[in-house]
């Protein structure tokens, strides 16, 4: 394209997997055999729009023609660096991805000035405001691990976007949060997977909200528990992560939420389940292939969106009538 100094190309099916591009492709050729030499660099934005507690919404997309395409948004607390919630359309196109994506590097954007987001997120740091809130740095030894450590835990997945443009622009820190790595890998990576799947499977239409609430608790010297951030009383540690999977044609909606502690006890993870488990015992979930009474990969459960709202009361009005399963 850059040979025949053109911004934009079409693609048009001919048959299979083979295309035409009139007037800047030779013949007709594969469409997995398109590629770029370069990668296509995504933008992160302030706009105009509020969300919760009337913070602006940050949108990541990509310019083309001087249009904004977005890829998906964010609601984020710039005085707590905390990460609200995140959204993006999913759609059953959804369900298949571009493979074999390298990870880039996380990016703070312009989003968190006079702090160097990245460093807070290392395992040293980790174990250092951990040890200053439990008052022992033996203790702090104990929660982080070689093995279980805060990972930078996607909202919005690398993979729920489906080609390697899309995956990189994940990968802003306005679009994490600090994870336990064994939920990162367990319970809530069995989510994403199952929800592409099903959404791709039922043909639904969806906007998921992909969010955290609260701050998770660790014992300190003491036995009492205390809440844990990462730089003071900024960054909090999530107790809640949730996704809210919303299909506006249908007025039909689920709130899978899972919770971001290994700690825990079995007592402890009950008394913090905030609703009645929609998915416990319902064949209709049986796409779901999480372990939601293993509190080391992220106890969870699910609610009906109205109930979870009287707990978690951050996302945007919208009317749900009944489960979307």
């Amino acid at each position: 394209i850059s040979s025949n100094n053109i911004q934009t190309a079409t693609a048009q099916c001919v048959s299979g997997a083979l295309v035409s591009g009139p007037g800047w492709l030779n013949g007709n050729g594969a469409f997995g055999g398109l590629t770029c030499d370069g990668h296509a660099f995504h933008i992160a934005e302030f706009t105009d729009q509020r969300c919760f507690n009337n913070f602006r919404v940050i949108r990541v997309g990509f310019v083309v023609n001087n249009v904004f395409y977005p890829k998906y948004f964010s609601c984020f607390n710039p005085n707590r660096l905390e990460v609200l919630y995140t959204w993006a359309t999913q759609n059953p196109s959804h369900a298949v991805h571009q493979t074999g994506v390298d990870r880039p590097s996380w990016l703070a954007g312009s989003f968190f000035p006079g702090v160097n987001i990245n460093n807070l997120y290392t395992q040293n740091h980790q174990r250092n405001s951990i040890a200053q809130l439990v008052g022992s740095v033996e203790l702090a030894n104990r929660y982080v691990t070689s093995t279980q450590f805060l990972a930078r835990g996607h909202l919005v997945a690398k993979s729920d976007m489906i080609f390697a443009t899309g995956q990189r622009s994940t990968f802003y820190f306005i679009n994490a949060a600090p994870q336990w790595q064994p939920f990162n890998a367990g319970n809530w990576n069995w989510l994403e997977q199952n929800l592409r799947a099903r959404i791709g499977a039922a043909g639904y239409h969806t906007t998921v909200y992909t969010g955290t609430w609260g701050v998770t608790q660790l014992r300190n010297q003491a036995g009492r528990l205390v809440n844990i951030f990462l730089n003071n009383n900024q960054l909090p540690v999530p107790l809640y992560f949730y996704k809210v999977v919303y299909d506006a044609s249908r007025r039909q909606g689920t709130a899978f939420v899972s919770i971001n502690n290994p700690h825990y006890t079995l007592a402890e993870v009950r008394a913090l389940t905030f609703c009645t488990d929609r998915c416990r015992n319902n064949n209709a979930f049986n796409w779901l292939r999480w372990q939601p009474d293993r509190i080391d990969i992220g106890y969870s459960f699910c609610c009906d969106v109205n109930e979870f709202r009287r707990t978690i009361p951050h996302l945007p009005a919208f009317t749900v009538n009944g489960l979307l399963a």
